[in-house]
Parts: C-alpha cells; sequence; structure tokens
C-alpha cells in the first residue's frame, strides 16, 4: 500500500523503473532503435505527400497568355493575318504604289508624245539633214528622260502586280494578273503599232520611201497614235491596280 510513495514526491515512475525517465518507445516495422519512427498517418486521414483524388486539377493557363497551351493553336506561330491566310495590309500597299505607277506612267507616255508633237518641225529638219533648235534638243532630252523613268516605274509595277496576283483573292489576284499581263504587252502593240504606222506614213506620203525621213505631219500623226495607245493600256493597267486596292480594303475594313 506504501507503493507509489517515494523521493520522486510520491510519484513512481511508469513500468515499474523509480525515478527514471520512461524507455523510448521500441522500434517499428523494422527501424534501427536510434531513430524514432515517422508518424503514421491515422487510417481516416489522408496522407499529406500523397495527391487527393478529389482535388480539381490546376486551372490551365487562359488563352492567350504567354506559355499557355493552344496559344497558337496545334502546331502554329503567332498569326497576323485574317481567316483567309492573306495579309491585306501588304496587299493594300501594294495596290496603292500600282495606282501612283499608274499615274505616273500615263504622266511619262503622254509627255514623250506631247514633247514629239511639239518638236514635230525640229525633229522633220534633224531627219532630212538640217540642224536641230533649241525647241528639239530640249524635246530630245526630255524624251530620253521620260522613257528611262517609263521603263523603270514599268519594271516596277509588273513584279508589284505578280506579287499582288501571288498574295491576293479574289479580285486582288485578278488585278495583279491585269497588271502583270498589260505592261509586257503594252510594249509589245508599242512596236508593233510604231511598224504599221511607219508603213503608213511612207504609203500616204508622210515619211520618204528612201531615207526614211518622216515629215513635220508624219510625227504628229505618230505622236497622236501613240498617246491614244497610252491611254488605253494605262486605263487597263489602272483597272487592275484599283481592283487591288479596293479589294484589300474592304477586307480590312469588314
Amino acid at each position: 500500500m506504501t507503493q507509489g510513495y517515494g523521493p520522486d514526491h510520491g510519484q513512481q515512475g511508469q513500468w515499474g523503473q523509480g525515478g527514471q525517465n520512461p524507455p523510448p518507445p521500441a522500434p517499428q516495422w523494422g527501424q534501427p532503435e536510434q531513430q524514432a519512427p515517422a508518424p503514421q498517418p491515422q487510417w481516416g486521414q489522408p496522407s499529406p505527400s500523397q495527391p487527393q483524388w478529389s482535388q480539381p486539377s490546376p486551372a490551365a493557363a487562359p488563352a492567350g497568355y504567354p506559355g499557355a497551351a493552344g496559344q497558337y493553336g496545334m502546331d502554329t506561330g503567332p498569326q497576323f493575318d485574317t481567316g483567309d491566310g492573306v495579309n491585306w495590309k501588304r496587299v493594300k500597299l501594294i495596290g496603292l504604289i500600282l495606282l501612283i505607277g499608274t499615274v505616273v506612267l500615263l504622266l511619262a507616255r503622254l509627255g514623250v508624245n506631247l514633247a514629239s508633237f511639239i518638236a514635230a518641225d525640229d525633229l522633220a529638219a534633224t531627219d532630212t539633214g538640217g540642224e536641230a533648235g533649241a525647241l528639239g534638243i530640249g524635246s530630245g532630252l526630255a524624251s530620253v528622260l521620260l522613257y528611262g523613268l517609263n521603263f523603270l516605274v514599268g519594271f516596277l509595277m509588273f513584279a508589284l502586280g505578280i506579287a499582288a496576283a501571288v498574295m491576293g483573292r479574289g479580285r486582288a489576284r485578278v488585278g495583279g494578273i491585269v497588271v502583270a499581263v498589260a505592261i509586257p504587252v503594252s510594249v509589245v502593240l508599242f512596236w508593233i503599232l510604231a511598224i504599221v504606222m511607219a508603213a503608213i506614213l511612207m504609203a500616204t506620203g508622210g515619211a520618204d520611201d528612201q531615207t526614211g525621213a518622216i515629215t513635220a505631219a508624219g510625227y504628229r500623226i505618230t505622236a497622236g497614235t501613240n498617246a491614244l495607245h497610252a491611254l488605253v493600256m494605262v486605263a487597263i493597267i489602272g483597272l487592275g491596280s484599283f481592283f487591288v486596292h479596293s479589294t484589300a480594303s474592304k477586307q480590312l475594313t469588314a
């Protein structure tokens, strides 16, 4: 009856050992004696290191966020074009350049024919061995410059017409084809018209059969015919350029 009353304030250690600390718990599941066992999960509580089956998966990043899946679609990069895959902004720029080039072509061709019409007398005198006056010299220099400008602008518009035909759709493609075809056709028609006019002038006395010298009236007739040819061809080129620009503008505002 006196057990439990001792030097430890009346308390006796557990397990029958008086005044000593309790021994460490026995190792569990084959763990070493010196290592304290890890706390075991309760049967009613999930382990903190295991994923919870009832927990929802992390929300996916919103579309368009950098690095989000499906930001640009399946196996595609960033899209800068409209739904039909055409860069209509670039096509519109090409159409604008074509319209400006059409105006330059018209001015250059009409300038050449106007210079020939004004200096017809001096040009005719030069063909017969006479000296060219100031008007004839100025007309010749102006014609050379305008012919060079006509060639450069025509070549640029030919290349841009091909680009519009390749990049555009619908009427824009048709307009590019019209421009690209009209430029070389205009050159071919110019030389055909020159041969026909030479034959007509020789038959009507407007040019000398022996020397090929053209009279002043012959120069004026030739200048008027070439101006008519330039107006027709430039109108066709301008129509194709308008198709390119207007179609691209409608697509951008749709």
